[in-house]
């Protein structure tokens, strides 16, 4: 006779597949609908995402053509299709393939169609994988924000210009930054395994995550967390490893190209560019060195209370080194920082918990009327200070400055935040 218990176990895992079976089609065909409607509206009639046509024009001339990607001529023929003209020197976009070989894996079918389809789906991809990063920012900050306020948030997160930017331009940082909130994901669940998958595909805009990725390394070696460290390496190893197979010469190619960005992108850190709008040119740079080192260093005491174990230490470590590395990392911009939503929704759960108003009732119209004003202040400032096609590289360091300032006035508040027992469940100690 069979035993009932295994029976029902199977027929939950039957229905369980065909729960997940349903909803993957639906989201497929959601996809596919949005992607026509995108293509019909918008791709077919309007030339752009730039940061995504030079890789899918990198990997198209790879899979029809077997020209290395990091190839000049790749880059002329991007030069000539974007600005329909070679680039100088001065120009502020030379088009260079200036990422890991290995983004490829995440797009590479796409070289194959039409760049207006192949963008228009891009697109939408993006922009499910941005709605990621939104509910997985909301869930690892500890924040329940009632029900009409949760889909306000989320909408609001892919208008907010940041994120939406980062969508029109095609730009992989939304990519990263869902590995790496996956990755934070998959330590509070210890699934250590797939914890160091995720972490190493942040490497695809290493600049992005750096800091960040540091103290998680450290963070793992100290808790002895091996599989992350083990799964890491190994995961990162198979990404470099199987696609120099396909070019073994582009990790050189790669740094060469990395380098001829950095020299023709004439901009510095969030903190230079914002610095350089408001003071004079001759006391920007040692001002922006004195001042990275203050808020790097400034870092190290939540650090080590973390890698002590102290409890609500990972928390604020996190939330602070995702706001600093934002600030003082070099080359990055507005696209980037769409991993500031979780410091952003974790300072809306310490308005929850430590409320500076008497009336609760006014906690969530406190919520919604941040959430309008860094929009109107994103946007407004783009349009004010748009230089032709281009953004100011001032607005670089607004969304890391703000939340940087308010993290050092209301530190102790959000200190006790990072306590809770919920927030305390993001380290993954329990």
């Amino acid at each position: 006779m069979s035993n009932p218990a295994d029976a029902r176990s199977v027929r939950l895992r039957k229905q369980s597949f065909s729960q997940w079976f349903v909803l993957i089609v639906l989201l497929c065909g959601l996809i596919l609908a949005e992607s026509f409607a995108l293509y019909t509206v918008f791709t077919s009639k309007f030339p752009g995402g730039n940061d995504f046509f030079v890789r899918w024009l990198g990997g198209r001339e790879y899979l029809l053509n077997g020209t290395n990607p990091f190839d000049r001529s790749v880059a002329e023929q991007a030069q000539l299709a974007m600005f329909g003209r070679l680039t100088t020197p001065q120009d502020k976009d030379q088009a260079y393939f200036a990422y890991p070989l290995y983004t490829f894996y995440f797009y590479l079918p796409l070289s194959l169609l039409p760049y207006p389809w192949a963008r228009a789906i891009w697109m939408t991809l993006l922009q499910f994988m941005l709605m990621g990063i939104i509910l997985l920012s909301i869930q690892l900050s500890g924040w329940r924000p009632p029900r009409w306020l949760w889909w306000a948030t989320l909408l609001w997160g892919i208008l907010f210009y940041n994120g939406a930017r980062a969508i029109i331009l095609g730009q992989f940082s939304i990519l990263v930054g869902l590995a790496l909130l996956l990755a934070l994901w998959s330590l509070e669940q210890r699934r250590d395994v797939w914890a160091g998958v995720f972490l190493s595909l942040t490497t695809i805009k290493p600049q992005m995550v750096i800091l960040v990725l540091v103290f998680l390394l450290l963070w793992t070696l100290v808790q002895q967390r091996w599989r992350i460290i083990v799964s890491f390496t190994v995961s990162l190893l198979v990404l470099v490893v199987s696609s120099m197979l396909l070019i073994p010469t582009w990790p050189l190619d790669f740094v060469r190209n990395a380098i001829a960005y950095s020299n023709y992108v004439a901009f510095g850190t969030p903190l230079e560019n914002l610095l350089h709008y408001f003071l004079p040119a001759a006391i920007v740079a040692p001002l922006t060195v004195g001042l990275s080192a203050l808020f790097f260093l400034a870092l190290l005491p939540g650090w080590w209370l973390a890698l002590r174990g102290w409890p609500g230490a990972y928390t604020w470590a996190i939330m602070s080194t995702l706001i600093v590395g934002s600030l003082i990392t070099f080359r990055s911009a507005t696209t980037n920082q769409v991993i500031l939503y979780l410091p952003l929704f974790f300072f809306f759960r310490r308005l929850t918990l430590y409320s500076p108003f008497r009336a609760t009732k006014w906690i969530n119209p406190t919520v919604v009327l941040i959430e309008v004003g860094l929009a109107v202040l994103m946007w407004g400032t783009f349009m004010a200070l748009l230089e032709g096609n281009w953004e100011h590289v001032m607005m670089h360091g607004l969304v890391p400055a703000l939340l940087l300032l308010l993290y050092a006035f209301d530190w102790r508040a959000l200190w006790r935040t990072a306590q809770e027992d919920v927030a305390a469940k993001v380290a993954g100690d329990e």
